[in-house]
């Protein structure tokens, strides 16, 4: 019958191991519902061997039509399948040797072996992980053949299982202030009795996953999802009731943020009440784009670079020639290094060796002054809300986060799993929540992103997880935001790496010359150096080139050239 399927329908078979028919299932004409691979779980036979039921077990687990894996506990003992829980969380493997089989006089256990390359949390979070995978399946036989009693916990799934089963989603949840969107990557288990967007939406509205719980906000509290269908080129997402007022725009944000990837044709959205228009006299209507309005970090548009040029600060204008900003920022002095701009048009640097951070307007008028004195301070940055970040490293195992406001106010931050490591940079993500930090401690340098959680005055960083882990030779150079799921990391021999919470770093191609970077959004430069010239590079996505040129439109810089470039909010 299978065989007879497959002819009719063209849907392929999946080896498994044993039986198990993988279909395809077309939503023809849904733009939100793509086409996906089924695997069919089948029930044990008495007739199996040990290893076969645990393959047998191993795609039952993987089965997307059996959300519940009523067939996955056929293949246990009644004790055993009392215990199982396929809820407690995902291990996701790439295979390696043949699972190997050991003979007991009352057992027999079957060990499968490859290497673990993420884990996915209850809450859907995927984080990439590492390290052996040596998982035991003790089987006992009774009169319907044999049987596991005893079992890893969760899912075990292979990595194109795990592609099959789980939906890659960018969830949209909001900053404390209501002022912008906060990406939440997870997993979603694939529903086949529902369309994507439906299955979306469902889980954007049980809230953030656990890393960003505390840190964010959702319009959607306090009311459910009735359903999700297509109408006019629209989609319509039905809700049991309406949010408060000042919600509607934040929650249309979230909306269509979220849907965005799923409606890659523009399709517009509206949102109804028990499926009546949301206000009496017209409907709710969001536009596909929402999100960028909303929040102008989504989609920064044409933003222009700083740098330091003849002991100033220059802003690169178009023509990429640029000129002195105005105030005391733009005079010759010499004694400030890396910058930071803000999202209001101020500047930050370090003076006095890295001791102290000084703050100065873009405007006329503008003077530098003094924030903070600290012992040894870490580049400043900016983060949305207007606070200036740094870190005081008081010695090489020894540092404290620093957060200051309008005239240096200072700002208490808790930060323990940075106290007691040296902390050569700390980035914020324009989406003013997403933190990562490059630390140094007895393992090496390596680089970890976070969350900042802000509760009334005070604030914390929490949620640390190793994106970038140390090889024991490494230096990091540079750390910098290409937007608020992605870094890049620059490296002490001027290695450039692309790192998230989602995928193991990946290397780009460099230039030796590099000595620091800066990105906003496409845009990635660098700022570069080489027999004491000095030049600011940009990544054309095939080479690095020169981006600055003098006022005779050469990109060649005798003296004083262009260097230390940065983004607002970079």
């Amino acid at each position: 019958m299978a065989a007879l399927a497959c002819a009719v329908t063209a849907c392929s078979v999946i080896p498994v191991g044993v039986r198990g028919v993988a279909v395809e299932n077309g939503r023809k004409g849904n733009p939100l519902g793509d086409p996906y691979a089924r695997v069919i779980a089948v029930p044990p036979s008495a007739d199996w061997s040990a290893e076969k039921v645990v393959a047998g077990f191993r795609a039952a687990m993987a089965s997307v039509d059996d959300p519940r894996r009523e067939v996955a506990r056929q293949y246990l003992t009644d004790a055993f399948a009392k215990t199982w829980d396929p809820q407690s969380g995902v291990t996701v493997y790439k295979q390696g040797e043949p699972p190997s089989v050991q003979e007991g006089p009352r057992d027999t256990r079957v060990t499968l072996k490859g290497t673990i390359t993420a884990l996915i949390d209850q809450d859907g979070r995927y984080r990439t992980s590492g390290g052996q995978l040596n998982e035991p399946f003790t089987l006992v036989k009774g009169p319907n053949g044999w049987r596991i009693n005893a079992a890893p916990p969760g899912l075990l799934l292979s990595e194109a299982d795990a592609e099959r089963a789980y939906l890659k989603v960018d969830l949209y949840f909001l900053d404390t202030e209501l002022k912008g969107l906060v990406v939440d990557q997870v997993r979603v288990p694939i529903d086949p009795t529902s369309n994507f967007a439906k299955t979306t939406v469902e889980r954007l509205l049980k809230g953030p996953s656990s890393s960003l719980r505390d840190a964010v906000r959702s319009a959607f509290d306090g009311t459910r999802l009735i359903d999700v269908t297509t109408e006019n080129n629209r989609v319509v997402v039905d809700l049991s009731n309406r949010v408060a007022p000042d919600l509607v725009e934040p929650m249309s944000a979230q909306l269509a943020g979220t849907l965005a990837g799923l409606t890659k044709g523009g399709w517009g959205f509206e949102v109804r009440v028990g499926g009546e228009p949301y206000y009496t006299d017209n409907p709710l209507t969001v536009d596909a784009q929402e999100q960028a309005a909303f929040d102008p970090w989504m989609a920064p548009g044409d933003i222009h670079p700083y740098y330091l040029a003849d002991d100033a600060l220059w802003l690169l204008g178009k023509e990429n020639t640029g000129q002195p900003v105005l105030g005391g920022a733009g005079q010759k002095d010499g004694t400030r290094t890396d910058p930071a701009i803000s999202a209001h048009a101020q500047v930050a640097a370090l003076s006095e060796r890295g001791r102290v951070v000084s703050v100065a307007p873009l405007a006329t008028g503008g003077e530098w002054q003094r924030w903070f004195t600290g012992t040894s301070l870490s580049t400043p940055c900016w983060d949305r809300y207007q606070s200036l970040w740094t870190v005081d490293r008081i010695d090489d195992h020894t540092s404290k986060v620093i957060r200051l406001t309008e005239g240096g106010q200072r700002h208490p931050v808790s930060a323990p799993d940075l106290e007691t490591v040296y902390v050569s940079s700390l980035k914020v993500a324009r989406d003013g929540v997403h933190v990562a930090v490059a630390v140094k401690d007895g393992l090496g340098e390596q680089v970890k992103i976070g969350t900042i959680v802000r509760q009334g005055d005070t604030t914390r960083i929490a949620n640390l997880q190793l994106v970038v882990p140390s090889d024991g030779k490494q230096t990091i150079r540079d750390i910098a935001w290409k937007d608020s799921k992605t870094l890049y990391v620059l490296t002490g021999k001027s290695g450039l790496l692309e790192a998230s919470l989602i995928h193991e770093p990946t290397s780009l191609p460099s230039d030796s010359r590099i000595k620091s970077i800066t990105a906003l959004d496409g845009s990635l430069l660098a700022g570069a150096e080489e027999d004491g010239k000095r030049q600011i590079l940009y990544w054309t996505s095939s080479k690095w080139e020169p981006r600055v040129k003098n006022e005779n439109g050469s990109t060649d810089f005798a003296d004083h050239g262009p260097s230390a470039p940065a983004y607002p909010l970079g």
